[in-house]
């Protein structure tokens, strides 16, 4: 009898992840990636495409990959400070106490603080590597944007395929 019930309830949890897998698959699908959707508080305030990224003037810059039992790999990175994207869509929206949470389109979501966002040469929005536009996942890239945090010596504060930022 307990065996039954155990299974009734791992179907029921199991149609339910699907069910919200399918629900934010749909979500993020439908958004735009080759822009940067802006919001706060989940409300939308603004987006940017990467034209407009780039006319905010990009830095080139080198970093190492290091990924446990792989050969570390050095790529040139073309990006601008995440904070001076967020800036750019509408002035005062990273201060020190806030919470930024960037979502890709996988549905892979990171998330960084205030402080961390406005620390010098951090986090970047990338859109080049090695002089090249950032190929799709579909081509085996990371973009057409991808946040980069430059400090972080494995690339696990990293979000490819970055589709959205939400500011809490």
């Amino acid at each position: 009898m307990k065996n039954k019930w155990l299974l009734a309830l791992v179907i029921v949890l199991a149609v339910a992840v699907g069910l919200l897998a399918w629900l934010n698959g749909r979500r993020v699908r439908d958004l735009d990636p080759a822009s940067l959707t802006i919001k706060v508080q989940g409300e939308e305030v603004g987006s940017i495409s990467i034209e407009e990224i780039s006319a905010l003037g990009g830095e080139e810059f080198s970093k190492s990959l290091r990924s446990s039992g792989k050969k570390p790999r050095e790529n040139t990175y073309t990006g601008v400070l995440l904070s001076k994207v967020l800036e750019a869509v509408k002035p005062g929206l990273v201060s020190q106490d806030v919470q930024i949470s960037v979502l890709a389109s996988d549905g892979y979501a990171v998330s960084y603080s205030g402080a961390d966002v406005l620390r010098p040469e951090h986090i970047y929005l990338v859109w080049l590597m090695d002089g090249k536009p950032l190929a799709s996942k579909a081509k085996g890239g990371f973009g057409p944007l991808l946040v980069l945090t430059r400090q972080d010596e494995f690339g696990q504060t990293w979000c490819k395929y970055a589709i959205e930022v939400d500011i809490r």
